[in-house]
Order: C-alpha cells, then sequence, then structure tokens
C-alpha cells in the first residue's frame, strides 16, 4: 500500500500505476482511497480430482488390508479410472500415516509381580591391551521401576544364570515372574503344535526360584518396554557420566554401575510413574517371594576336555595347566564364580583363577616340575612328546582288466573283471569270459601281479564261441601281455 502511495505522491496517474503494479485500475483506486485497508484473500475454490469418484472404493480395499499402490492402480484402471500413479500414490501417504499410529494400552503390574530382563551392548573394554565386548544385564520391576544391572563379556547360560541370582540378592526376594524376549539361552524355539520348548536348564533354574518365564511377542519391542527404557536410560545417563574416569576392568565397571544405580537411577522421580522410584519400592518389596536360606542354584557348566601334550588344556578360549601325569587323559573341566576346577573322576587335581582374557595361558609353575626329558632317540616314547606313526593298512592288490569292444550279434559291450589273489572267482569269469579262459588265467596267475591298471583286449570274436584250443592260447597270450606290463 505505501508503494501505491508514493507512486501516486511523486504524480503518476491511476492508469500509469495499474501498468506499472499489473494491478486492475479499479483495484489500485480502492487501495488509494482506503491506504488502511488490507488484501481480502478468500477460500480458494478445490478443484476436482480424477480420482474422487474412486474414493470410496479405496477405502473399502485399505479396510480390506490392500495398501499397495501399484495393485490399487491396475483395480483402477479396470474400472476405468483416467489418473495417473502420482495422483494416487500422493493420497494414500497420509492415509497410511495415519494407519500407523494405532493406539495401545499400557500394561501395568501389580507389586512384586513381574520383572523384566533383557541384555544390551555397551560397546568395549580396553583391558591390558586387549579389546572385550561389554554386555549391560538389567533387571527392572515392573511396578516400581527400580532397576539392577551388572555387566559381563558373555551371554551364556551361566552368567545369565548367575545374574539372576545376582539380581535376587540385591533386591531380597523372587517376583512371581519375569519376562524375557526370544534369548537362545532362555528360549529353543517351538516344536510342532506351537508351544514354547524352553531350555532345559533355565526352566529347571526357574523352578527351582519359584518363579515362571514369560515370553514377549516376537518383534515387538514394546511388551516388554519397561526394560527396554531402562537400557536407554543406562547408555544416556551412566555411560555419558564416566566420561573422565573410565574403568580400567570389568570389576571397577561394576563397581561404578552399582554407585550410580544406587544414588541416581533409584532415587529419581520417574517419568512415567512420577513418583520417586525408591517410593514405590517401598510398598512392592513385601510382595516379593523369601529368598532367606536358600543356596544357589546347583548349575555346574563343564566339559570334557583331553590333556595337551604339553599339560595343559583349552577352555572358554585361554589355556590352563594341568599336571604332567595327566597328559593324554581326558578330564572334567568346570567354571564356578570366579574358578576353574580340573577333575579327574571325583578327585580335584587342578584350580586356577579364570583368566580375564581370551588366549591367555594360566600356569601353576608346580603342575610342570619333574617332567621327564626322555631319550633323545626320535623313534622313542616318552610322557610328553609321544611320536606315533600311523598304523600301516595292509590293502590286498587288485588286479583288473578290461575287455573292451568285444563283438556279441553285431554290438559292442564293455565287460570288466576284477581277480584277486586266495579267491576263486570261477563264477565270474565263466560269465563273462568263458571256462577256457577262466582255466587259463587260474594257471597262468602268479603272471598277474599288477596293481590298479587296466588292459584293453580287443578281439574280433566272443571268446565264449572260441574252441578250447584257441582259447588257451588266447590265454597264454593275453598272460604274455600281462607279463610285459
Amino acid at each position: 500500500m505505501q508503494e501505491l502511495t508514493e507512486l501516486q505522491r511523486q504524480g503518476m496517474s491511476i492508469q500509469g500505476i495499474s501498468k506499472l503494479t499489473g494491478w486492475d485500475r479499479k483495484t489500485v483506486r480502492k487501495y488509494l482511497l482506503q491506504p488502511n485497508a488490507l488484501p481480502e484473500y478468500g477460500p480458494r475454490r478445490r478443484q476436482a480430482s480424477k480420482l474422487d469418484p474412486f474414493k470410496p472404493y479405496l477405502e473399502m480395499r485399505m479396510r480390506a488390508g490392500v495398501w499397495n499402490a501399484q495393485v490399487l492402480l491396475r483395480e483402477l484402471r479396470e474400472r476405468n479410472y483416467t489418473g495417473g500413479y502420482t495422483i494416487l500414490k500422493d493420497w494414500l501417504n497420509p492415509q497410511r500415516s495415519s494407519a500407523r499410529a494405532v493406539a495401545v494400552r499400557r500394561f501395568e503390574t501389580p507389586p512384586g509381580k513381574q520383572a523384566q530382563v533383557d541384555w544390551g551392548h555397551l560397546g568395549t573394554l580396553q583391558c591390558e591391551d586387549q579389546e572385550q565386548k561389554l554386555w549391560a544385564f538389567t533387571f527392572t520391576m515392573g511396578y516400581s521401576q527400580r532397576l539392577m544391572a551388572e555387566v559381563a563379556v558373555d551371554q551364556k547360560i551361566g552368567t545369565l544364570l548367575r545374574m539372576h541370582e545376582e539380581a535376587f540378592r540385591q533386591i531380597g526376594g523372587v517376583p512371581e515372574e519375569i519376562l524375557y524376549d526370544r534369548m537362545k539361552t532362555v528360549w529353543l524355539g517351538s516344536d510342532e503344535r506351537g508351544e514354547i520348548v524352553w531350555h532345559p536348564v533355565f526352566l529347571d533354574f526357574a523352578r527351582y526360584w519359584g518363579f515362571t518365564p514369560r515370553l514377549c511377542r516376537p518383534y515387538r519391542a514394546q511388551t516388554k518396554g519397561k526394560v527396554e527404557s531402562g537400557l536407554k536410560y543406562l547408555r544416556r545417563n551412566c555411560l555419558c557420566g564416566l566420561q573422565g574416569r573410565e574403568p580400567h576392568s570389568l570389576a571397577d565397571m561394576n563397581a561404578q554401575l552399582r554407585e550410580w544405580i544406587a544414588a541416581v537411577a533409584n532415587q529419581r522421580v520417574h517419568g512415567t510413574t512420577r513418583e520417586q522410584v525408591v517410593v514405590r519400592w517401598d510398598v512392592e518389596q513385601f510382595s516379593l517371594q523369601s529368598i532367606a536360606g536358600r543356596p544357589s542354584y546347583p548349575y555346574v557348566d563343564g566339559e570334557l576336555r583331553k590333556v595337551a601334550r604339553d599339560a595343559y588344556i583349552d577352555w572358554q578360549g585361554s589355556r590352563y595347566s594341568v599336571p604332567w601325569q595327566y597328559v593324554g587323559k581326558e578330564v572334567w573341566v568346570r567354571e564356578m564364580a570366579e574358578e576353574v576346577d580340573v577333575l579327574e573322576g571325583p578327585a580335584r587335581i587342578a584350580v586356577h583363577a579364570r583368566a580375564r582374557r581370551k588366549h591367555e595361558v594360566v600356569t601353576f609353575p608346580p603342575h610342570h616340575q619333574g617332567i621327564p626329558l626322555g631319550p633323545r632317540r626320535a623313534d622313542s616314547k616318552i610322557l610328553i612328546q609321544v611320536r606315533q606313526s600311523a598304523p600301516i593298512v595292509e590293502r590286498p592288490h587288485c588286479w583288473r582288466m578290461r575287455v573292451l569292444r568285444t563283438e556279441v550279434d553285431d554290438e559292442y559291450s564293455d565287460r570288466a573283471i576284477a581277480y584277486s589273489p586266495g579267491e576263486s572267482r570261477a563264477k565270474s569269469l565263466t560269465s563273462e569270459v568263458g571256462e577256457p579262459v577262466r582255466a587259463g588265467l587260474q594257471e597262468r596267475a602268479e603272471l598277474c601281479r599288477f596293481s590298479g591298471r587296466a588292459i584293453e583286449l580287443r578281439g574280433g570274436s566272443s571268446p565264449d564261441a572260441l574252441p578250447a584250443s584257441q582259447a588257451a592260447v588266447g590265454a597264454s597270450a593275453f598272460c604274455e601281455k600281462l607279463r610285459a606290463v
């Protein structure tokens, strides 16, 4: 409006202003007479779309679960739709977005009813020039949101059971049920009826402690949303708070984690309940099953191992020494808490602290004291370095010949005969080349001592059709050929 007023002040006519601005003269005159008036824009009339007549059909198909634009376009073409693919796709996109927003019902549990368990990756820890993957075990109570977490370097069944018992000791009880995702240390699959196949050791562990294991629905993390949120909270709060005081070992990492849980995680006002975690825990702790006086589950993680010639055994990627007297024997190796036990029958023959990293060699020097060096002869047997040649397998010589292209009824056939010393193959030879040839071969069998070769005899007549005298001559000639080989 100010531009129109300025042009008029400079002496320009309404017609000139109209030509300069492109506005109609009546519009220019209107705003010059009412300088403070603002342009009024009414709603733009919506143009009809070629898709409008087909929208009821599309809505019906979407309710039936058909969302593919190409499929819908093909169906619309059959109904005389003349529009394009872009119009249809642009209309479908907001419909898909609204369909994805599905209301869910939040599942709340009473005190002591349920806990949720999960593993989460925390990165790596640099420990003595070696990187170790770190996994966080999180145990979250459903009602109070109390958190228990521990860091481990693996997710094996023994580690899982040990973490559970540590959680039970920290919270002072056991909930009625615990919810898991489909981890292989808990769930082995489903049978032909669709029933859950539990890991037998884990199921026995659950019965021992008196809780019921539950599985969340596959590909639906919100089923156990409490523990999933706890993992995110641990990563974003605890790990970020370690800047400047990074742990130097796994034990140091767990010590800092327990300190953070006690001082921060279980003292906060939870974002969902809007109550302090410790206040709700004061209510929930009295609803748990007591564990007073109950010993740990008698789980033994062990396997048979054969003692190597250097008096070591391999266990979980590391090597442990055993007394040299057990070289070559099978021993039972088990891991309990932080120790590795080696047993031969009921007797314990070695015990070591568990290796702190893979590929470590753990040696107790008295195990190797008194190892006899033995004589220097290479073929002698000593206790540690045992030289033993492979057993000699005697294979019987096999004499093979092949009678090729023998004419029988104007057709050619291939015949193969195997003849071994010390065995009578009269029936086989008679059926193949006739009795005269068999007799000649048996008489001259000592000339046939060759192995792995094929002799080709080419003849114009079948051996069965030869007279006995000619057959004998043929057998002699055959053996002469064998002698020349």
